[in-house]
């Protein structure tokens, strides 16, 4: 799964099971931690990685106004653990 968020300052995407974010430097984490960090609001993440944790956990979880994708977040944990 491929996913890219856009915004005025930086460019997010989510592929192969991590999280990257541009942002005059490039930012990495997995995605389980990403969204482990907007559901239970701890973990190791770059700051500039904390302030779109909540965007990407709404567009994989389906909530937001990101549409309903909550089949692809079973999809994605399944491709996380191969």
């Amino acid at each position: 799964m491929r996913l890219k968020l856009g915004y005025p300052d930086k460019v997010v995407e989510v592929s192969g099971g991590r999280v990257y974010l541009f942002k005059k430097k490039l930012y990495s984490a997995p995605l389980e931690e990403v969204v482990n960090y907007y559901l239970k609001g701890e973990g190791l993440l770059a700051p500039p990685l904390r302030t779109v944790a909540a965007d990407v956990a709404r567009a994989i979880l389906g909530g937001g106004d990101f549409g309903n994708t909550l089949g692809v977040w079973g999809r994605v944990k399944e491709g996380m653990s191969t």
